[in-house]
């Protein structure tokens, strides 16, 4: 909870929003506490190539829990590390991953702040919205590997480390639960419970190929009419 108070005055002190019901100690708290959670830009002692982040936006904004928006924002998503960077003075900071900021809102782009599936385990990450609806969701989930530097070789000089962006994850929701990732037709099947042989006939009809984004929304918007 007082992640969410400090970072709640922090957004507050530079959007357009009002902050009257909050003491100004509590102001010079914040400054103190977000030391710990600051994410500074400029020189790195190490070179890395390419980048974590897409979809920095100017226009951005965050959605509370209660509805409440707080906009124009300058925002980034850092894929590498999953988090959400909004930025203040030249000087980017964390979006505490928690309930209170569900939904950021990057230009076009919708992130949900979402509970995943993972093997046996259950995690908290941001995914982008594709299609929102109670019976069946869908989502993508960003990906950017860092590969290892490489030492310099007979013939062949240094490589630095390198950010790499990856095909994004495509994961489903039934029904309002965890996401879980899907692969193939027989994933969605098993995962919707319903209307399979409808699923099955469609797919082959339209030729639905998994291995693209368009072809799986078609599926899920026409799972929803049923």
């Amino acid at each position: 909870m007082k992640t969410f108070l400090t970072f709640f005055l922090f957004v507050f002190s530079f959007s357009g929003l009002k902050a009257q019901d909050f003491q100004s100690h509590e102001l010079s708290q914040f400054w103190s506490d977000l030391q710990t959670i600051k994410m500074l830009e400029g020189p790195d002692a190490i070179s890395y190539k390419g980048t974590p982040y897409i979809y920095e936006s100017s226009q951005a904004h965050i959605v509370l829990t209660n509805g409440q928006v707080i906009q124009p924002l300058t925002m980034r998503y850092n894929v590498h590390s999953d988090v959400m960077e909004v930025e203040k003075e030249g000087v980017f900071y964390t979006v505490p991953k928690e309930k209170h900021f569900p939904v950021i809102s990057l230009n076009d782009h919708q992130f949900r702040l979402e509970v995943y599936q993972v093997a046996s385990k259950r995690q908290l990450g941001y995914f982008e919205v594709l299609v929102q609806d109670s019976a069946c969701s869908l989502f993508l989930k960003h990906s950017v590997l860092l590969t290892a530097a490489e030492e310099p070789k007979p013939y062949q000089d240094a490589k630095p480390a390198e950010f790499k962006k990856q095909e994004p994850n495509i994961y489903l929701s039934s029904n309002g639960g965890a996401l879980y990732q899907v692969r193939n037709l027989k994933d969605v099947v098993e995962l919707l419970g319903t209307h399979q042989q409808a699923l099955e006939t469609y797919a082959k009809k339209h030729k639905i190929k998994f291995r693209k984004i368009e072809d799986v929304k078609e599926l899920v918007e026409y799972f929803n009419t049923l």
